[in-house]
């Protein structure tokens, strides 16, 4: 998976998570809200059923005053009860019950008009007495009145009970749904951030870890070690960069390798070239010295190698060079020797742990040799046959490179003084 990819996956889910625990949350407390304001209007309610339920049972006790008594003063408190009664009546809220009440409102209404129409006629004969038509016996007056009392005390207490046990359910609901909120918030909320915690380190481990490898091989690259390979698994982006990476470091190892090939190598001849020579004499001097060994330096010349070039051109030249250059790799040791075009027609043979007599041998071999070797010029119709000078040094006893290759230098001009086509040894 790409690391777009993967992180717009993580926050994706983050955020689902987090809306979606934010909408339950939203609308749990929208639920409570509405719980809450369901609790308040059953609460209104069950003070507006004691209210009624106290103002009911002092308007019966009026009119048993006014109707066993004749306590006519208690008239006119019994109608501020009627009108106090009605108005809390009114104020019951009874749509909140639905159906659970039944015709509760509808029996309570009816009782208290039933009640409210005897008393009329009861209050009417009493202030009237016989002129009253119809004959009211008090007692059964009474009676009637102790029966509907009873039956609107009853369906008060009923709606009480009803508001009351409405009212705890509502409320233990919403301590329900409160304790959910909760729980969510406690559990929920902290896995969701551990979980981002763990996918942002993750991720964040799988992008920085190899990076710094990267950085690491890289400076590994700056300072000359082209020979780094990552093998490291990580996300695909990363994982081609490392790849890429890689095969940019095997080419410029490639590179590197033919460059210091090519600064080492005479293009020509195929030898070492100078710069290659003085860095290999010297190390070979140190360790002849360290361990006691012979070491012996051979310093060959073409003779009259100019006159040849400014007689047949550059390219016959070059030809006699390439054909010297084989010939002294045909007789050293492979890895041991180290052989060398120094400039020009010059060239030079390291010879480590080499007696003098036996790099003499090797010199007369090269010089014989190359002595019998024809070259065909084009515009000559016979074959020319070149002779080389050499001279042979061995390192003396804290001897230094320089002085060995002054030394076989030496011992070479005096192969040449003698005539050419001959070796010549160094002799303090």
């Amino acid at each position: 998976m790409r690391i777009g990819q993967r992180l717009w996956l993580g926050f994706g889910v983050i955020l689902l998570l987090t809306i979606g625990i934010a909408a339950f949350i939203f609308f749990s407390l929208q639920r409570i809200q509405k719980l809450q304001k369901v609790v308040t209007i059953h609460t209104s309610n069950i003070e507006n059923v004691e209210d009624l339920n106290f103002f009911i049972q002092q308007w019966l006790m009026t009119v048993e005053d006014i109707l066993k008594k004749r306590d006519l003063s208690q008239l006119d408190y019994h109608e501020i009860l009627e009108a106090t009664i009605e108005k809390e009546l009114d104020e019951i809220d009874w749509n909140i019950y639905g159906n659970t009440t039944g015709n509760l409102h509808d029996e309570i209404t009816q009782a208290f008009n039933s009640i409210e129409k005897l008393d009329n006629a009861v209050q009417m004969y009493i202030r009237l007495g016989s002129k009253v038509s119809e004959a009211i016996n008090i007692d059964d007056a009474f009676n009637i009145f102790e029966t509907d009392a009873s039956r609107i005390t009853k369906e008060l207490t009923r709606l009480d009970e009803i508001a009351n046990t409405t009212c705890n359910q509502v409320v233990a609901y919403s301590k329900k749904i409160e304790k959910r909120c909760l729980i969510s918030i406690y559990t929920v909320v902290p896995m969701v951030v551990g979980f981002s915690i763990f996918y942002a380190f993750v991720t964040t481990r799988s992008i920085a870890n190899p990076l710094k490898l990267l950085c690491t091989a890289t400076k590994k690259i700056i300072n000359g070690s082209f020979d780094v390979k990552l093998n490291i698994k990580s996300l695909h982006e990363i994982e081609e960069l490392l790849n890429s990476f890689n095969i940019m470091s095997l080419k410029l190892n490639e590179s590197y390798k033919r460059l210091e090939t090519l600064s080492i190598i005479d293009k020509l001849t195929g030898l070492y070239n100078r710069r290659y020579f003085d860095e290999a004499l010297e190390k070979e001097v140190l360790r002849a010295r360290r361990f006691k060994h012979h070491l012996n330096l051979m310093f060959i010349d073409i003779d009259k190698f100019k006159h040849f070039n400014d007689t047949y051109g550059h390219t016959e030249g070059d030809a006699v060079l390439q054909r010297l250059g084989w010939l002294i790799k045909e007789q050293v040791r492979n890895e041991i020797d180290i052989a060398c075009r120094y400039g020009g027609e010059e060239f030079t043979v390291i010879l480590p742990e080499t007696t003098r007599i036996s790099a003499v041998t090797i010199a007369n071999r090269i010089l014989q040799n190359f002595s019998g070797v024809k070259f065909h010029i084009a515009t000559k119709e016979e074959p020319v046959q070149k002779t080389i000078s050499i001279g042979v040094a061995e390192l003396e006893y804290k001897g230094e490179a320089k002085a060995l290759l002054v030394h076989a230098d030496m011992a070479m001009y005096e192969a040449k003084k003698l005539g050419g086509n001959r070796v010549c040894e160094y002799r303090a």
